[in-house]
C-alpha cells in the first residue's frame, strides 16, 4: 500500500511539473510583468487568447494613485485607443470582442505625472479572440488529456516495478485519450471556433492530429505489452513520445 502510494504521488509530481513547463513555455502565454512608481509595485498582465463571451478585460493592479493609462489597438489596419478605468486597487479596460479566430495587436499606456510607460516597449501583443467554451467541457477536457499523461506516468512506474496492474494501466491511458479524441476534443473545439448553432465545421478542425498521434502510439505500445514482449523498452519509448508529443500541441 504504501509503495502503490509513492508511485501515485510520483506520478502526480511528474505530470504537474511537465504540465507547468509546457503552460510557461506556451506561445500564448501572458506577458506579465511588475515595475515601480514612487517605491509602489505597478503590476500588470497581456493575454494572448480571450474565451470571454462578451469581452476581453485587462486589469493593471497598483495602490498608487494618479496613475492613468490606455491601451492602443491596431484592428485592420486601425489605430484606436481605449481608456482605463478606475478600480480597487487599479485600473480596468474593456475590449469589445470580436468573431472567433479574429486577431488585434495591442498595447499598454501608462503615465503618471510627466512620466510615460509603453508596455511592452518597442512592439505589441497580439490577442486572438475565441468562442466561449462551457465549464464542464473544459474541465473534461483538462481531466481526460492530463488523465492520460498520469496514467502514461503511471504505466511507466509500474513497468519497472511489479507489473502486476500495467496491462490494466496501458487499457485505461487507451481508454482516456480515445474519449478525448473522440467525444470531447470534437465538441471543445466547436464551442472555440463559436460553430455551435451558426455552421458544421470541417472535419480537420474537429479532429487534432497530434492527439490521434499519442492515441496511435499507446495502441502499439499495448499490442506489444499484451503479447509480453519488450514490456520495458516498449512502455518507455511509448511514454517518452507521448511527452515529446504533448510539448508539440
Amino acid at each position: 500500500m504504501k509503495n502503490e502510494i509513492i508511485l501515485w504521488a510520483s506520478s502526480l509530481i511528474i505530470v504537474f511539473l511537465i504540465g507547468y513547463i509546457k503552460n510557461v513555455t506556451n506561445k500564448d502565454y501572458p506577458v506579465t510583468g511588475t515595475f515601480g512608481i514612487e517605491g509602489k509595485k505597478v503590476s500588470y498582465k497581456l493575454d494572448k487568447i480571450c474565451f470571454d463571451k462578451t469581452s476581453y478585460k485587462n486589469y493593471i493592479i497598483s495602490d498608487i494613485k494618479g496613475i492613468k493609462a490606455h491601451l492602443l489597438i491596431i484592428k485592420d489596419g486601425q489605430q484606436k485607443n481605449i481608456s482605463y478605468n478606475e478600480i480597487d486597487r487599479g485600473l480596468e479596460a474593456e475590449i469589445p470582442n470580436s468573431k472567433p479566430g479574429e486577431k488585434i495587436n495591442y498595447r499598454i499606456i501608462i503615465g503618471y505625472k510627466k512620466d510615460i510607460f509603453e508596455i511592452p516597449k518597442q512592439d505589441y501583443i497580439t490577442l486572438t479572440f475565441w468562442g466561449s467554451i462551457p465549464s464542464p467541457i473544459s474541465i473534461l477536457n483538462f481531466i481526460l488529456l492530463y488523465g492520460g499523461l498520469l496514467m502514461s506516468i503511471r504505466s511507466l512506474l509500474e513497468a519497472f516495478t511489479k507489473k502486476v496492474n500495467l496491462k490494466k494501466f496501458i487499457f485505461i491511458t487507451c481508454t482516456l485519450f480515445i474519449t478525448l479524441i473522440i467525444i470531447v476534443y470534437p465538441l471543445y473545439n466547436t464551442y472555440k471556433l463559436g460553430a455551435i448553432n451558426h455552421f458544421v465545421p470541417p472535419l480537420s478542425d474537429l479532429v487534432n492530429p497530434l492527439l490521434t498521434l499519442i492515441l496511435g502510439v499507446w495502441i502499439i505500445a499495448a499490442v506489444f505489452i499484451f503479447n509480453k514482449k519488450f514490456i520495458r523498452t516498449i512502455t518507455t519509448i511509448a511514454v517518452c513520445a507521448t511527452f515529446l508529443i504533448y510539448f508539440l500541441l
